[in-house]
């Protein structure tokens, strides 16, 4: 009788002692980390494509694991649903003619991806380059002489020959754009015989926000045809258009009919989002939040972004981004569990379509009902599963914020990482959208590596106890944000928009390279130009490349040859070698 009411007592002690304890233990853990990732990284999910059904179980997964928790919605919903263009196609009935002349669309000229859909009957003027541009340097402006109101602007592809300085002016786009702003009802694009000697029509395949007004890329013997009543052609226009902003007006009243669509396809997916409220009455309507990107490849394939385009096979992403997802779903168990809580409010966020250019954080910025200014701080969390043997730990943002570099270094003492500073607010994942709104950011991650973007990046080459280990360390700072009694001090780190450009595809890293041919192998950085994607990348002075895609590189030679291969908004893994240490760097050119 005595020992039946011993096991009693007992009995009722554990049922009492559980009851009490916390659902989820505050304790970041591997197996909680292994858990959550062997699923994200599952063939379930079929490498987490955007739009499918797998997203849908992903983001309610996601969901589920912030309500049981103890989080709550945001605007009514744990999801934020977002529209995203999936596919662009030309319509079969597009129609354009000139005096009687029917053209043939694929042949004689093709619509532009960015175009919009209108019937338009107009005369045309020739604008030149397009361009209006007044810097400190020089002044061109192609319109000052011209009225494009209700016409067609015909306008030249590129910039005049060997000028650099229209770089950053000569998107097709960008140029388009100008020419809606100016009035023109529709545009005509057409390439000069340097431009392109070939005279090839661009194939609209680019996802891109379209404008309010038609436009087409047309060949020179189409435009040539249309200018014979004027008694010239493009090769004049365009020798004469270098020379000077003034160009010789060229207009014809003759309408050029069209009718244009482009079908636009168009899938649903979303961010997901959880609220731990503030414990502080005064600081509780201020915000940290703790984010990464759910999404990935699915199964790869061309125009994928995979670094193997000819295979198709589910890209698992483990460590992008499976690793920062798991990583945010335990740092939300953790906080939520936290006594005393946080005195400012938190976000957890897992963002959807990261992949296909931070929609899915650029949706939250731009739609964010409340004072951006009450979010101080955003931690975003990217590829953070595959710590090297060295311990080294990358830390972007670090300039977005006075307090930044102390606080990272002082709690650091606790950790040992060997921490990779990068000082630049703007960079290739989604805390780039929160620098551009003058919220201060910290990017983790343990950098590329050869596995990235292709079906190799598994489960099994995860670092689950170092990732514990950085999670722990970022929950201390996260801690130290959400309970501080002052905010940050936000400081500008760089441009908010990305800088890079190309020439005639001939893409810079904004590097100064040792040309003089030294005897080791690679080629050194002598220098780091500020806002150029290899200071966003991490690069730094003193690097040795040796490595561009995992070809080799020895020399200026190699370095130029390679990058010659790549197009504007790629981004490429460059190895350096650093302090003797190799390391991988991904950079957005």
């Amino acid at each position: 009788m005595k020992a039946f009411s011993i096991l009693f007592i007992l009995s009722l002690s554990l049922i009492l002692f559980t009851s009490c304890q916390p659902k989820y233990n505050p304790q970041i853990t591997d197996t909680d980390l292994r858990e959550t990732l062997s699923f994200l990284a599952s063939d379930s999910l079929k490498g987490r494509y955007p739009g499918t059904p797998e997203d849908s179980i992903l983001q309610e997964y996601i969901a589920g694991k912030f309500k049981d928790y103890g989080l709550k919605t945001y605007q009514g919903s744990y999801i934020q649903h977002f529209d995203f263009l999936t596919g662009i196609q030309a319509s079969l009935e597009n129609r354009l003619s000139f005096d009687g002349i029917d053209f043939e669309q694929g042949d004689d000229y093709v619509v532009m991806a960015f175009s919009g859909n209108d019937t338009l009957a107009a005369g045309f003027i020739f604008c030149g380059y397009g361009f209006d541009i007044e810097t400190e340097d020089f002044i061109w402006n192609d319109y000052q002489n011209i009225d494009v109101n209700g016409k067609w602007a015909v306008i030249l592809r590129g910039e005049p020959s060997n000028n650099q300085a229209f770089v950053n002016f000569s998107r097709d786009r960008d140029k388009a754009t100008l020419a809606m702003d100016k009035g023109a009802a529709g545009v005509i694009l057409i390439s000069g015989e340097e431009f392109d000697p070939e005279d090839k029509l661009e194939i609209p395949s680019k996802k891109e926000g379209h404008l309010d007004i038609p436009v087409i890329h047309t060949s020179r013997d189409m435009m040539n045809l249309m200018l014979a009543r004027e008694a010239t052609n493009i090769e004049i226009l365009d020798k004469n258009a270098g020379k000077s902003s003034l160009n010789q007006v060229i207009e014809s009243p003759v309408p050029i009919k069209a009718e244009i669509e482009m079908k636009r396809e168009y899938k649903i997916t979303g961010n997901v989002i959880g609220i731990l409220e503030g414990t502080d009455t005064e600081l509780k309507d201020e915000w940290i939040i703790i984010g990464a990107h759910h999404d990935h490849l699915g199964s790869g394939g061309s125009g994928s972004s995979s670094r193997m385009p000819d295979t198709t096979a589910y890209h698992y992403g483990a460590d992008d981004n499976a690793s920062g997802v798991s990583s945010v779903l335990e740092l939300a168990a953790y906080f939520s569990n936290a006594e005393p809580g946080p005195r400012r409010s938190m976000m957890f966020i897992t963002f959807g379509g990261e992949e296909m250019g931070l929609l899915g954080s650029r949706y939250f910025v731009e739609n964010y009902k409340d004072d951006l200014k009450k979010i101080k701080a955003t931690i975003n969390l990217d590829m953070v599963g595959r710590m090297r043997k060295d311990s080294t730990l990358q830390i972007g943002g670090i300039g977005t914020a006075k307090e930044f570099k102390s606080l990272v270094d002082s709690l650091n003492q606790d950790y040992g990482f060997l921490l990779n500073l990068s000082q630049a607010g703007y960079g290739p994942s989604d805390h780039a959208s929160f620098y551009t709104k003058d919220i201060p950011v910290l990017f983790f991650t343990t950098g590329i590596h050869k596995d990235y973007h292709t079906p190799r990046d598994i489960t099994d080459s995860i670092n689950f106890e170092m990732m514990r280990f950085a999670d722990e360390y970022i929950a201390a700072i996260a801690s130290n944000l959400a309970s501080r009694d002052s905010g940050l001090s936000f400081t500008e780190a760089g441009p908010k928009v990305s800088t890079s450009r190309s020439y005639r595809n001939k893409i810079t890293l904004g590097i100064m390279p040792d040309v003089t041919g030294s005897d080791q192998e690679g080629l050194e950085v002598l220098a780091v130009t500020p806002g150029k994607p290899a200071e966003l990348g991490g690069m730094q002075k003193g690097d040795v490349i040796i490595a561009i895609e995992r070809k080799k590189i020895k020399d200026i030679y190699d370095y130029m040859y390679r990058l010659n291969a790549f197009k504007q908004g790629e981004t490429i893994v460059v190895t350096v070698k650093r302090n003797n240490q190799t390391s991988d760097l991904l950079i957005q050119l």
